[in-house]
């Protein structure tokens, strides 16, 4: 099921976040030292085993590069304009949500290789019940956590409806206090009769 399936009316999605290739990079490397090593022992050294023995670690390491690039593939971390989503699995999946009004605090973190390669993890601590999300190895971490922020800030000033004035007194109840104010001998006749006009005119 795609994150597209989940969104509810008026949802839209601001950013999603991929996992870096990079992480996969041993595995790169490991299929092409096996078929160098192949390729050198089968034509310089006429060594049939030993080419074999490589060629077989590197399409060893050919399989499980697949396989942890479809799982990469297959995560999906989506920050929406009401939530942040981060559904992961394979043959099983996991979906997990974060709102953005529940966010407290964004982190990311790298390490030397991911500031020179841009890749690191991203830390989200709310409010909720799941606490803290943490989405690892991810590609472009500090434009994630920006998009987090500004849209956490945007949620939450949307959600901020100013507060409405006082009503005032309605035109019949600022007549009977003015009537009061006449019974108590607080104004003179003159002086009611007058500002009794200007309440009419504003009725």
């Amino acid at each position: 099921m795609r994150i597209e399936s989940q969104l509810q009316p008026g949802e839209e999605i601001l950013y999603r976040a991929y996992v870096t290739r990079l992480t996969l990079a041993p595995l790169v490397a490991v299929v092409a030292a096996g078929l160098v090593i192949a390729a050198v022992a089968w034509f310089q050294f006429q060594n049939a085993p030993g080419a074999l023995v490589a060629l077989a670690v590197a399409v060893v390491a050919g399989l499980i590069f697949a396989w942890k690039d479809f799982i990469r593939r297959a995560n999906d971390y989506v920050l929406t304009n009401h939530r942040i989503i981060q559904e992961i699995g394979v043959l099983s999946r996991r979906s997990m949500d974060s709102r953005l009004d529940k966010i407290n605090n964004v982190e990311h973190r790298q390490t030397l290789w991911g500031r020179l390669l841009n890749y690191g993890d991203v830390e989200i601590d709310t409010a909720s019940e799941t606490g803290a999300a943490l989405f690892r190895n991810i590609s472009h971490p500090l434009p994630f956590k920006n998009a987090i922020l500004a849209a956490a800030e945007q949620y939450r000033g949307a959600g901020r409806m100013p507060l409405a004035a006082p009503a005032g007194p309605s035109g019949a109840e600022r007549m009977r206090q003015l009537k009061a104010l006449l019974d108590d001998g607080l104004i003179s006749p003159e002086e009611y009769e007058a500002k009794r006009r200007e309440l009419l005119s504003q009725l």
